[in-house]
C-alpha cells in the first residue's frame, strides 16, 4: 500500500497530465493514505481511541425521526474517525484546482474529495482519510473497483464513501474483461459486478454511503461519446436495482447522486456550507464538460455525501464546508 506524499503542486499536476495521456495506455497509480500531512487544525487522536466499525449506527433519537419520515437514520457521527474514499473521477477531483491567484509566493493545488474532507473537518472529527478514488476507473471498472475495495478495507475504515463508485459499471464502452459493451443487457451484467464489490464492504461490517447513477447525457459530445451512455430505461432500471440492493442493509445509506448532479448543473444558487453559491456571480459549479464538478461543486458533493452519512446537524457540527474556508485551509496546508 502506497503512502501519498505531502502536498506538492508539480508532482500532482504531472500525475493528472499522465492520467489524461494514458486513456489508451497504462493506468496511473491510485493514491493511498494521507495521515501525517493533515492540516494543523486536525489533531491526530491516538489509535486506542478510534471508533470501532461496529459502533452503534444510529444517532440518539434518530430512530424515531426515521420511523416518521421513512428514511433510514443517520449513522452515529463517530463513524467519521477513519474514512475511506473509493470511486471515480468526481471523487478524485478530475480537473479541480485551487490557487491563491497572483499572490506571492504563488500557491496552487489539485483537489480531490479527501482534500475537501481534511480541510473541512473540525478538530477531533477524523484521524485519517484513505483515498482510493481514481480518474482512471473507466479503463477497467472490474479490476479497479476490486483493487480499490481491497485497499480501502485494509485501512480498517469506520466509514466508506463510494459516491461515484458505481458510475463506470453502467456508463462507458467496456464490459467484463474489457470486452466491448454491445447491449444494454451487458451494462446490467457489469453493474452486478459493482454491487458484488460493495457486498464485500457489507461483509466486513463497514458503514457505507453509495451514490446511485446520475443522468450524464448532457455531456454527450463533450467528455462522453454516445456509445458510452446507457439508455434512459437502463439508467432507470439500474437505479431501481441499487435502491433494491440497499434495502435490508442497515449499514448502507444511499445518496441520490442523480439529484445532486441535477442540483449542481441547474445553474441556480445552491447551498454549500454556510453560503448560497450563485454560479452567475461566484463561478460555475460544474466544469465545461458537464460531467465533472468544479471546486464548489466538489465541495457540495462532499458535503451531501457526509450529510447522507451522519445527518445535517452532525455534519454542520463536525465539518465546515464553506468553500472559501475549505480553499484557504487547503492552501495553508501546502509547503511554505
Amino acid at each position: 500500500m502506497s503512502i501519498s506524499p505531502a502536498h506538492s503542486w508539480l508532482p500532482r499536476a504531472l500525475w493528472w497530465s499522465a492520467c489524461l495521456g494514458a486513456v489508451l495506455f497504462a493506468a496511473a497509480p491510485v493514491r493511498g493514505l494521507r495521515a501525517g500531512d493533515q492540516p494543523a487544525s486536525l489533531a491526530r487522536v491516538p489509535h486506542a481511541t478510534q471508533a470501532r466499525a461496529d459502533a452503534p449506527l444510529a444517532t440518539d433519537g434518530a430512530d424515531a425521526a426515521s420511523a416518521v419520515s421513512g428514511a433510514p437514520a443517520p449513522f452515529n457521527p463517530s463513524v467519521t474517525k477513519r474514512i475511506a474514499v473509493i470511486g471515480a473521477s468526481a471523487s478524485d477531483g478530475f480537473g479541480v484546482a485551487v490557487s491563491n491567484g497572483s499572490a506571492e509566493p504563488f500557491k496552487a493545488e489539485l483537489v480531490d474529495m479527501r482534500d475537501v474532507l481534511l480541510a473541512a473537518a473540525k478538530p477531533g472529527t477524523t484521524d485519517l482519510i484513505a483515498h482510493y478514488a481514481t480518474g482512471m476507473f473507466f479503463s477497467d471498472p472490474v479490476a479497479r473497483g476490486e483493487d480499490a475495495v481491497t485497499r480501502a478495507l485494509q485501512t480498517k475504515p469506520t466509514l466508506l464513501l463510494a459516491t461515484d463508485f458505481l458510475f463506470w459499471y453502467a456508463y462507458g464502452g467496456g464490459g467484463i474483461g474489457k470486452t466491448p459493451i454491445r447491449s444494454e443487457g451487458d451494462r446490467a451484467v457489469l453493474f452486478e459486478q459493482g454491487l458484488a464489490q460493495l457486498d464485500r464492504v457489507i461483509a466486513a461490517g463497514v458503514p457505507l454511503v453509495v451514490g446511485n447513477l446520475p443522468d450524464m447525457r448532457a455531456s454527450k459530445g463533450r467528455m462522453m461519446a454516445a456509445m458510452q451512455l446507457p439508455e434512459e430505461a437502463t439508467l432507470k432500471a439500474l437505479n431501481e436495482r441499487v435502491a433494491s440492493w440497499v434495502q435490508g442493509k442497515p449499514r448502507v445509506r444511499l445518496l441520490s447522486l442523480l439529484r445532486v448532479i441535477e442540483e449542481t448543473r441547474s445553474g441556480e444558487p445552491i447551498r454549500v456550507g454556510s453560503v448560497q453559491w450563485d454560479p452567475t456571480k461566484q463561478g460555475p459549479v460544474m466544469q465545461r464538460d458537464r460531467l465533472h464538478p468544479a471546486f464548489p461543486g466538489l465541495v457540495a458533493l462532499t458535503e451531501r455525501t457526509m450529510e447522507c452519512a451522519i445527518g445535517d446537524d452532525a455534519c454542520r457540527e463536525r465539518f465546515d464546508f464553506t468553500p472559501k474556508n475549505v480553499k484557504a485551509r487547503i492552501l495553508d496546508g501546502l509547503p511554505k
